[in-house]
C-alpha cells in the first residue's frame, strides 16, 4: 500500500486497512482505536497505547501531546511511518477534541518531514483514518 505524508481518509468502499498490508521493514506501521472517545484525555491514552510518546504525556496539554508524539516518532530506526486511526468519530464531520487532534496529526507530520527540524532525517507520517 503506497503513501505520502499527512492525513488520508480512506473511501468507506476500501477494504479496512491492516498492520500486515506492509511488508516493507522500513515502514513502521501504529494501529491506534480511539473508540467512541472525544475527550483529550481518552484520544492521548489511546494514542499512548499503541505509539511511542517521548517523553510520555499524561493528557496535559495538546502542545506537549504534539512534542511528545513528533519525539517519540522522531527517535524510530524508520522514517516512514504510518499510523492507522480508528474510532467512530474520525471519518464523518470531527469536531471539538477529535479534529483538534487530527489538527495536532498533521503539523506533526508537516514537521517531520521537514529537514532543518529533524537535523537531516526527515520521517514520512502517513494517518489513515476509516471508518
Amino acid at each position: 500500500m503506497e503513501f505520502s505524508a499527512g492525513i488520508h481518509t480512506l473511501p468507506a468502499t476500501d477494504p479496512r486497512p491492516t498492520p500486515d498490508d506492509w511488508t516493507d521493514p522500513r515502514v513502521r506501521v501504529f494501529e491506534v482505536n480511539t473508540g467512541r472517545a472525544t475527550d483529550r484525555t481518552a484520544i492521548m491514552h489511546a494514542f499512548a497505547q499503541a505509539v511511542p510518546l517521548e517523553p510520555p504525556t499524561g493528557g496535559r496539554s495538546w502542545d506537549a501531546f504534539s512534542d511528545s508524539l513528533w519525539q517519540g516518532l522522531y527517535k524510530l530506526d524508520e522514517t516512514r511511518v504510518v499510523i492507522l486511526l480508528r474510532g467512530e468519530y474520525w471519518v464523518n464531520q470531527p469536531q471539538g477534541e477529535v479534529q483538534t487532534a487530527l489538527d495536532v496529526l498533521q503539523e506533526v507530520a508537516i514537521l517531520l518531514e521537514e529537514e532543518s527540524a529533524t537535523v537531516g532525517k526527515p520521517t514520512t507520517l502517513c494517518v489513515l483514518l476509516h471508518d
